[in-house]
């Protein structure tokens, strides 16, 4: 037993020894965050004004002269063509009035007749002093009255003809007709113009909006303001339901001043609307696009905000991470258009945000391009 205590203590010893040697702290490696170059290429952005979509020509169908309405030539609500008769109002009387004023042109023009020979026989007269000068004058006025006479009976006929016209009313233009007011058999034209429909054209379609003082003073600067309308790009239409109308449309009208009240400028858009998928009062906004040759962009996602402004986090040459305060432009799809604060060889942390903070070291790995 004696013999195995030294054994004991010199592993004992050994043990101790062993114990006491201090461990190295190992600094855990430089986190890895992925990183995206801008992209440099031409991209177009489209600037949003709200409007309305307003017919390009709306027209009240009223009786002008007075009758009872004889016939409707339309349904409700149909789509019509220019020159299609709408109404007729019963035309017997005026038939009789323009019957009347052809006769009292005839009546006219055959006492003109009379009258020119008449004036001629005098004036023959006269040269030989057959008749007195008063015959002569008489003769004269006689001829002159004749001819005024001829006059007010075509004037009079003119008016019976137009108001005969009336008992027919047809289309202005092309468009659809809204409901009658009044059904045959009615008393219209009675001291006033009556009301009988509506017709609206359908298409072309306008697109009323409005743009802010703010997106003037940019347009001008890319030089919108010295264009004519004709010269303007094709502009798209947004409807509520986030959907595209499928047709472009053009800029035909700005107001040529800016409303002092509201700080805005009214401006119009008109589309063909071939198919008739646009009708008047529809909510939408006008789309009008500007194209940006070799603009910069970054994942949205990559943007952080601070109090001091909106930044991005990039990797140097030393691989450590600085802030770069940016001034954002329009959005790209999920990229971000960079106005100023990035050069295009700056590496832009686009993975990993939340483990980099700006002063330590990373491990940087370049995005694969898409």
């Amino acid at each position: 037993m004696k013999n195995y205590i030294p054994v004991l203590l010199s592993v004992s010893i050994a043990m101790i020894s062993g114990c006491s040697k201090q461990n190295e702290f190992q600094p855990p490696p430089p986190p890895g965050v992925t990183v995206q170059v801008p992209q440099v290429k031409d991209v177009t952005v489209y600037y949003e004004f709200p409007g309305r979509t307003v017919a390009r020509d709306t027209a009240d169908i009223r009786a002008r002269v007075r009758g009872y309405l004889k016939s409707i030539e339309f349904t409700d609500g149909q789509r019509v063509e220019k020159g299609d008769l709408l109404f007729t109002i019963e035309p017997d009387e005026y038939e009789a009035a323009l019957q009347s004023a052809k006769a009292t042109l005839t009546e006219a023009q055959s006492a003109l007749k009379l009258a020119t020979a008449r004036l001629t026989r005098i004036n023959r007269a006269w040269e030989t002093k057959a008749v007195s000068e008063v015959d002569k004058l008489t003769a004269e006025a006689e001829q002159q009255a004749a001819q005024a006479g001829v006059l007010q009976a075509k004037a009079a006929l003119d008016q019976a003809g137009l108001n005969r016209s009336y008992t027919e009313i047809h289309a202005p233009f092309s468009g659809r007709i809204g409901a009658r007011t009044l059904s045959v058999g009615n008393l219209v034209g009675n001291g006033e113009n009556t009301l009988l429909t509506t017709i609206v054209a359908e298409a072309p379609i306008h697109v009323y909006f409005t743009v802010d003082e703010r997106s003037l003073l940019s347009r001008r600067q890319d030089g919108y303001e010295g264009k004519a309308l004709g010269n303007l790009p094709a502009v798209k239409l947004q409807l509520a339901d986030g959907s595209l109308h499928e047709e472009e449309g053009t800029i035909d009208y700005r107001d040529p001043e800016i409303d002092p009240r509201t700080g805005t400028m009214q401006a119009r858009a008109v589309f063909q609307n071939e198919g008739i998928r646009l009708v008047p009062g529809l909510y939408g906004k006008i789309m009008v696009p500007d194209l940006r040759e070799k603009a910069m962009l970054v994942p949205d996602l990559a943007i952080q905000r601070d109090l001091s402004g909106s930044y991005v986090l990039v990797v140097n040459t030393d691989n450590s991470v600085e802030s770069r305060y940016i001034t954002k432009g329009p959005l790209v799809g999920s990229d971000r258009i960079i106005e100023e604060g990035l050069t295009a060889d700056d590496r832009v942390i686009v993975e990993g945000i939340q483990r980099a903070r700006p002063g330590i070291t990373v491990t940087a790995e370049m995005k694969p391009a898409e």
